[in-house]
Protein backbone atom coordinates (compact mmCIF):
# COMPACT_ATOMS: atom_id res chain seq x y z
CA UNK A 1 0.00 0.00 0.00
CA UNK A 2 3.10 2.04 -0.02
CA UNK A 3 2.07 3.35 -3.59
CA UNK A 4 2.50 6.99 -3.72
CA UNK A 5 0.81 7.75 -7.15
CA UNK A 6 -2.94 6.56 -5.55
CA UNK A 7 -1.91 8.52 -2.45
CA UNK A 8 -1.75 11.59 -4.17
CA UNK A 9 -4.77 11.05 -6.51
CA UNK A 10 -6.87 10.98 -3.44
CA UNK A 11 -5.43 13.62 -2.08
CA UNK A 12 -6.00 15.59 -4.98
CA UNK A 13 -9.69 14.18 -5.71
CA UNK A 14 -10.64 15.01 -1.93
CA UNK A 15 -8.94 18.61 -2.48
CA UNK A 16 -10.67 18.92 -5.59
CA UNK A 17 -14.26 18.25 -3.84
CA UNK A 18 -13.60 20.60 -1.04
CA UNK A 19 -12.87 23.12 -3.52
CA UNK A 20 -15.66 22.63 -5.56
CA UNK A 21 -17.84 23.08 -2.34
CA UNK A 22 -16.12 25.98 -1.05
CA UNK A 23 -16.60 27.54 -4.66
CA UNK A 24 -20.48 26.55 -4.87
CA UNK A 25 -20.96 27.78 -0.66
CA UNK A 26 -19.40 31.27 -1.77
CA UNK A 27 -21.46 31.54 -4.98
CA UNK A 28 -24.47 30.72 -2.86
CA UNK A 29 -23.13 33.42 -0.01
CA UNK A 30 -22.93 36.39 -2.66
CA UNK A 31 -26.40 35.70 -3.50
CA UNK A 32 -27.36 35.59 0.36
CA UNK A 33 -28.46 32.47 0.42
CA UNK A 34 -28.32 29.95 3.08
CA UNK A 35 -26.36 26.72 2.50
CA UNK A 36 -28.15 24.96 5.32
CA UNK A 37 -31.56 24.04 4.89
CA UNK A 38 -34.09 22.03 6.96
CA UNK A 39 -33.02 18.30 8.04
CA UNK A 40 -34.86 15.78 5.34
CA UNK A 41 -35.35 13.00 7.82
CA UNK A 42 -35.87 13.31 11.93
CA UNK A 43 -32.28 15.96 12.98
CA UNK A 44 -30.33 13.16 14.78
CA UNK A 45 -30.46 10.79 11.99
CA UNK A 46 -29.82 13.43 9.25
CA UNK A 47 -26.61 14.85 11.67
CA UNK A 48 -25.35 11.11 12.23
CA UNK A 49 -25.65 10.77 8.37
CA UNK A 50 -23.83 13.65 7.58
CA UNK A 51 -20.77 12.60 10.15
CA UNK A 52 -20.71 9.49 8.87
CA UNK A 53 -19.73 9.83 5.56
CA UNK A 54 -17.58 12.68 6.94
CA UNK A 55 -15.72 10.36 9.09
CA UNK A 56 -15.44 7.95 6.48
CA UNK A 57 -14.00 10.31 4.07
CA UNK A 58 -11.60 11.61 6.46
CA UNK A 59 -10.47 7.77 6.96
CA UNK A 60 -9.90 7.48 3.02
CA UNK A 61 -7.72 10.92 3.33
CA UNK A 62 -5.99 9.35 6.48
CA UNK A 63 -5.32 6.36 4.97
CA UNK A 64 -3.84 8.42 2.04
CA UNK A 65 -1.74 10.43 3.69
CA UNK A 66 -0.44 7.83 6.05
CA UNK A 67 -0.39 4.69 4.20
CA UNK A 68 0.70 2.46 6.93
CA UNK A 69 -2.71 3.49 9.10
CA UNK A 70 -4.81 0.23 9.87
CA UNK A 71 -3.72 -3.39 10.48
CA UNK A 72 -5.56 -5.16 7.57
CA UNK A 73 -2.81 -6.14 4.84
CA UNK A 74 -4.83 -4.42 1.70
CA UNK A 75 -4.34 -6.66 -1.75
CA UNK A 76 -2.52 -4.13 -3.58
CA UNK A 77 -5.02 -3.81 -6.85
CA UNK A 78 -7.68 -2.25 -3.91
CA UNK A 79 -6.43 1.05 -3.84
CA UNK A 80 -6.33 1.21 -7.76
CA UNK A 81 -10.03 -0.15 -8.04
CA UNK A 82 -11.19 2.38 -5.49
CA UNK A 83 -9.99 5.49 -7.89
CA UNK A 84 -11.83 3.91 -10.85
CA UNK A 85 -14.90 4.85 -8.29
CA UNK A 86 -13.44 7.55 -6.60
CA UNK A 87 -12.43 10.08 -9.55
CA UNK A 88 -15.75 9.83 -11.00
CA UNK A 89 -18.01 9.93 -8.16
CA UNK A 90 -15.80 13.26 -7.35
CA UNK A 91 -16.67 14.63 -10.78
CA UNK A 92 -20.00 14.05 -10.37
CA UNK A 93 -20.59 15.69 -7.39
CA UNK A 94 -18.87 18.77 -8.42
CA UNK A 95 -20.51 18.51 -11.68
CA UNK A 96 -23.94 18.31 -9.75
CA UNK A 97 -23.07 21.09 -7.44
CA UNK A 98 -22.76 23.11 -10.85
CA UNK A 99 -25.86 21.88 -12.63
CA UNK A 100 -27.91 22.66 -9.12
CA UNK A 101 -26.46 26.13 -8.50
CA UNK A 102 -28.46 28.27 -6.05
CA UNK A 103 -30.95 25.10 -4.90
CA UNK A 104 -28.14 23.23 -3.45
CA UNK A 105 -28.16 22.40 0.27
CA UNK A 106 -27.68 20.68 2.72
CA UNK A 107 -31.26 19.46 3.32
CA UNK A 108 -34.25 20.48 2.29
CA UNK A 109 -34.88 24.36 0.55
CA UNK A 110 -36.34 26.56 3.06
CA UNK A 111 -37.16 29.36 0.22
CA UNK A 112 -38.44 28.50 -3.08
CA UNK A 113 -36.55 26.84 -5.52
CA UNK A 114 -36.27 25.46 -9.46
CA UNK A 115 -36.95 22.00 -10.48
CA UNK A 116 -33.86 20.64 -12.05
CA UNK A 117 -33.55 18.63 -14.92
CA UNK A 118 -30.51 19.90 -16.46
CA UNK A 119 -27.23 18.41 -17.01
CA UNK A 120 -26.63 15.75 -14.89
CA UNK A 121 -29.99 15.44 -13.49
CA UNK A 122 -31.29 14.53 -16.96
CA UNK A 123 -29.79 10.96 -16.41
CA UNK A 124 -30.62 10.76 -12.47
CA UNK A 125 -32.78 12.19 -10.27
CA UNK A 126 -30.01 12.23 -7.58
CA UNK A 127 -26.52 12.43 -8.96
CA UNK A 128 -25.35 13.83 -6.33
CA UNK A 129 -26.27 11.13 -4.05
CA UNK A 130 -24.50 8.88 -6.52
CA UNK A 131 -21.21 10.72 -6.18
CA UNK A 132 -21.69 10.63 -2.39
CA UNK A 133 -22.06 6.66 -2.65
CA UNK A 134 -19.68 6.03 -5.32
CA UNK A 135 -17.00 8.05 -2.93
CA UNK A 136 -18.15 6.39 -0.11
CA UNK A 137 -17.14 2.60 -1.38
CA UNK A 138 -14.16 4.17 -2.81
CA UNK A 139 -13.27 4.54 0.75
CA UNK A 140 -13.77 1.20 2.61
CA UNK A 141 -12.08 -0.45 -0.96
CA UNK A 142 -9.52 1.94 -0.01
CA UNK A 143 -9.51 1.63 3.44
CA UNK A 144 -11.02 -1.86 4.50
CA UNK A 145 -11.66 -1.19 8.02
CA UNK A 146 -14.36 -2.20 10.36
CA UNK A 147 -14.78 1.34 11.62
CA UNK A 148 -14.62 2.81 8.11
CA UNK A 149 -17.26 -0.14 6.58
CA UNK A 150 -19.35 1.07 9.70
CA UNK A 151 -19.75 4.60 9.18
CA UNK A 152 -19.92 3.95 5.00
CA UNK A 153 -22.88 2.09 5.63
CA UNK A 154 -24.98 4.10 7.77
CA UNK A 155 -23.86 7.04 5.95
CA UNK A 156 -25.60 5.58 2.71
CA UNK A 157 -28.64 3.84 4.77
CA UNK A 158 -29.07 7.29 6.18
CA UNK A 159 -28.47 9.13 2.99
CA UNK A 160 -30.93 6.52 1.15
CA UNK A 161 -33.49 7.68 3.16
CA UNK A 162 -32.72 11.25 3.02
CA UNK A 163 -33.55 10.71 -0.81
CA UNK A 164 -36.37 9.11 -0.60
CA UNK A 165 -37.79 12.04 1.73
CA UNK A 166 -36.14 14.75 -0.42
CA UNK A 167 -38.43 12.87 -3.53
CA UNK A 168 -41.43 13.17 -1.58
CA UNK A 169 -40.63 16.75 -0.82
CA UNK A 170 -39.87 17.35 -4.87
CA UNK A 171 -43.51 15.69 -5.76
CA UNK A 172 -45.21 17.47 -3.27
CA UNK A 173 -43.58 21.35 -4.23
CA UNK A 174 -43.83 20.56 -7.71
CA UNK A 175 -46.10 18.36 -8.58
CA UNK A 176 -47.02 16.67 -11.67
CA UNK A 177 -44.04 18.31 -13.61
CA UNK A 178 -41.84 16.16 -10.98
CA UNK A 179 -43.84 13.24 -11.31
CA UNK A 180 -43.53 13.37 -14.86
CA UNK A 181 -39.98 13.53 -14.68
CA UNK A 182 -39.85 10.71 -12.21
CA UNK A 183 -41.14 8.38 -15.04
CA UNK A 184 -38.61 9.66 -16.97
CA UNK A 185 -35.35 9.53 -15.00
CA UNK A 186 -34.31 6.56 -12.64
CA UNK A 187 -33.19 7.79 -8.92
CA UNK A 188 -29.30 6.91 -9.32
CA UNK A 189 -28.84 5.01 -12.72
Amino acid sequence: MNNPVHSIIVILSMSFLGLGLLIQGYKLSRKGQHFLGAPAIQTAWFITGKISLFLCWGLLLAKAIGPSLGWLLVFPPLPWIALILLIPGVLIMVVSFYDLGASLKVGLPREETALKTNGLYRYSRNPLYLGVYMVTIASVIYFPDIANIIFAASGIVIHHLITLSEEKFLSERFGDPYKVYKKKVRRYI
